[in-house]
């Protein structure tokens, strides 16, 4: 689901009907800085502190929901506790480095022009042809991945030599997003102390090392069933 912010006080609201609805993931995320969203910011647009408070709230709802018996994962904290808890790879384009951005995805226009994903063709559509790679009825998928597009963007895919990701700590569970700092920031580098992208993140990820220092035997249980799909631990079973 795409957080609004008429969304912001009705977390409960919202995981309860995906309850309703017999769904079995959700995803909590925030509104995205591409599109239409841009065009309806005033209307439906926040802060990151506030998409923040919405999440933790839905994560602990989320949790005792689990506790209850129902099985009910959220994407975005089992995406980050596979990449934080086992060597398995995800991917989640988002959260690469390099970037998945191109390497892992492509996205063709309705009029065969190609682009590094959704979201910079969802730029295009505002006039900002930044992330088009090419176009199907010209170029071979050699320029496709050589063009100065795909180039430029591939100098700030790797968050291992970006500056404030290189000796951050949480840099192997993340990623770099040229996309969306270029979107946001006007510089597909971005400057990570004022990135909604990193500080979300950042949040994100602390607060799920949080859990994991608790070391709550029935929330661990939990998040492992997320992971290997396993049976959900309730409350009064015996957690491994």
């Amino acid at each position: 689901m795409t957080t609004t912010s008429t969304s912001l006080d009705h977390v409960k609201e919202i995981i309860d009907e995906y309850v309703r609805r017999e769904f079995h993931t959700i995803f909590l995320r925030p509104i995205s800085p591409y599109g239409f969203a841009v065009k309806t910011k005033t209307r439906t647009g926040y802060e990151i502190e506030k998409f923040l408070d919405f999440y933790k709230q839905g994560l602990s709802y989320i949790l005792e929901i689990n506790r209850s018996g129902y099985r009910l994962s959220e994407i975005y904290a089992q995406i980050l506790l596979s990449k934080i808890l086992t060597p398995h790879g995800t991917g989640y384009v988002d959260l690469q480095s390099p970037a998945g951005e191109a390497w892992n995805v492509l996205v063709y226009n309705y009029n065969g022009d190609v682009f590094a994903s959704d979201e910079s063709r969802m730029l295009a559509e505002m006039q900002d042809w930044t992330f088009r790679l090419g176009n199907v009825h010209r170029d071979t998928r050699h320029s496709l991945f050589t063009s100065e597009a795909a180039l430029n963007m591939f100098e700030a895919s790797c968050n291992q030599s970006l500056a404030g990701c290189s000796d951050c700590a949480f840099q192997p569970y993340c990623g770099a997003d040229p996309i969306y700092h270029h979107a946001t920031q006007g510089d597909m580098y971005g400057h990570r102390p004022t990135s909604g992208f990193c500080t979300r993140n950042m949040e994100v990820i602390k607060h799920l090392f949080s859990f994991i220092e608790k070391d709550d035997p029935l929330t661990m249980g939990i998040f492992w069933s997320w992971l290997t799909g396993g049976p959900v631990p309730t409350e009064g079973l015996q957690c491994a």
